[in-house]
């Protein structure tokens, strides 16, 4: 359960045509270019495939554009994860190891990923559809992965005032990850020591990207 974290740390499109899958996508593209930096809260909720909560964490994210992030679960298992541009690192207290993967390949396990992308070109990677739920007061879009071995086969970005408030990723095995964000602050001035990863010392360091 602990690498889950990861695949969160991001319905059927064959109702539209192309041309309303390029306007979504744009449309999407123009929310998430407008932030370039960004602070938050957050709660994420895992749902099994009959709807039912299985496990709850808490934890803040910052994010700068391009590709630098940081999401930290606070409870109730620590976990750090920090991008910065071309490398990710996952750094779990508890099991005293850090694990090193290069950015690229981690974004398609982790659409959260997708708030800094330096290029929000969507369209390439995505089937994006604008969305309308009538019990939600959120902006919606669904994307759908283009790649059949991406970890999550949809996920959904709520907006509110034009500021990312929900992601919800559903998995091959119909389970669902919901994250909402609160005390969202944007377009702020961030420290840069926030996406800086010294490893620290006497902890197992498992580094993928001597494996490619």
């Amino acid at each position: 359960m602990k690498k889950y974290f990861l695949y969160i740390i991001l319905i059927s499109l064959n109702l539209y045509s192309t041309l309303v899958f390029a306007s979504a996508a744009t449309d999407l593209n123009q929310l998430l270019l407008a932030v370039n930096t960004m602070q938050a809260n957050f709660t994420q909720t895992i749902f099994d495939n009959k709807n039912k909560a299985i496990q709850k964490t808490f934890g803040r994210v910052a994010i700068q554009r391009p590709d630098k992030f940081r999401w930290e679960v606070t409870k109730p298992i620590p976990q750090l994860i920090v991008a910065n541009q071309s490398r990710l690192w996952i750094y779990d207290p508890d099991l005293e190891q850090v694990t090193i993967r290069t950015l690229k390949t981690a974004a398609g396990e982790a659409p959260t990923l997708l708030l800094s992308y330096a290029n929000a070109s969507l369209d390439k990677e995505y089937n994006v559809q604008a969305m309308t739920i009538k019990s939600s007061s959120l902006r919606w879009f669904s994307l759908r992965p283009k790649n059949p071995d991406n970890v999550f086969v949809a996920v959904r970005l709520g907006f509110a005032n034009n500021v990312i408030n929900q992601m919800d990723l559903q998995d091959h095995l119909g389970h669902t990850t919901s994250v909402q964000f609160n005390n969202v602050k944007t377009n702020l001035p961030l420290a840069s020591s926030l996406f800086t990863f010294k490893i620290p010392k006497a902890v197992d360091v498992i580094d993928e990207t001597k494996q490619r």
